[in-house]
């Protein structure tokens, strides 16, 4: 049974310290939570672009990106962004046009963004229509179950998989999935951005993975 507290507890005044604290020091201020809270959007401290997944994948990831790595991307965003300055080329598909519309602009001479429509599974199906095989992909738009199916299709020998939000009931069909084939399951939990529950960033990989794992 989930743990839940009370607002009643709020009135703790050593409580209401230590959370009123957190605004101005601590985790939530080194990792750029209080930022991306307040103006939601996915930031580091500095204010640059980061993907929107668990700080605890974020630092297993930090360092292992390079510029030899070829990334698929369902879903476009602050993202696309961060990984581009860490990856040799980033293949974004976004299914949203009022959105792609207002990103595309900002993305780098290494990023090819395009906007497909859910309709006919073309979003779904988009990774298969590339000849190109990517070092990782990364399932953080729609029907996630079924783009994780097709992703594996288009991993290198040495691939890697992220799924976000993969600590909701109705993703556990692609975990279960890719375990089937081989995968190994990493679930990175804890705190999101911008987000005060518990959140999972999943990472599946075999072995002599591109990531050194």
């Amino acid at each position: 049974m989930e743990k839940t507290g009370s607002y009643q507890s709020l009135l703790n005044s050593k409580l209401l310290k230590g959370l009123l604290s957190l605004a101005f020091k601590g985790y939530f201020v080194q990792t750029g939570w209080v930022n991306s809270y307040l103006n939601k959007e996915s930031l580091n401290p500095n204010g640059e672009p980061i993907p929107w997944l668990t700080y605890s994948f974020l630092d297993f990831l930090d360092g292992r990106l390079n510029k030899n790595l070829m990334l698929f991307e369902y879903g476009a965003g602050n993202s696309t962004l961060f990984y581009a300055q860490h990856v040799k080329q980033v293949i974004a598909v976004e299914h949203d046009t009022n959105w792609f519309e207002r990103i595309k602009n900002q993305m780098p001479e290494n990023v090819e963004m395009r906007n497909i429509s859910l309709e006919h599974d073309d979003y779904v199906n988009a990774i298969l229509q590339e000849d190109q095989r990517y070092d990782m992909v990364i399932v953080d738009g729609r029907k996630r179950v079924a783009c994780c199916k097709n992703a594996i299709e288009r991993l290198n020998e040495g691939g890697v998989l992220i799924l976000d939000d993969s600590e909701r009931t109705h993703y556990q069909p692609a975990i279960d999935y890719l375990v089937q084939q081989g995968f190994k399951h990493i679930p990175f939990s804890g705190i999101a951005i911008g987000a005060i529950h518990r959140k999972v960033t999943s990472l599946f990989y075999k072995e002599n993975n591109c990531l050194g794992i």
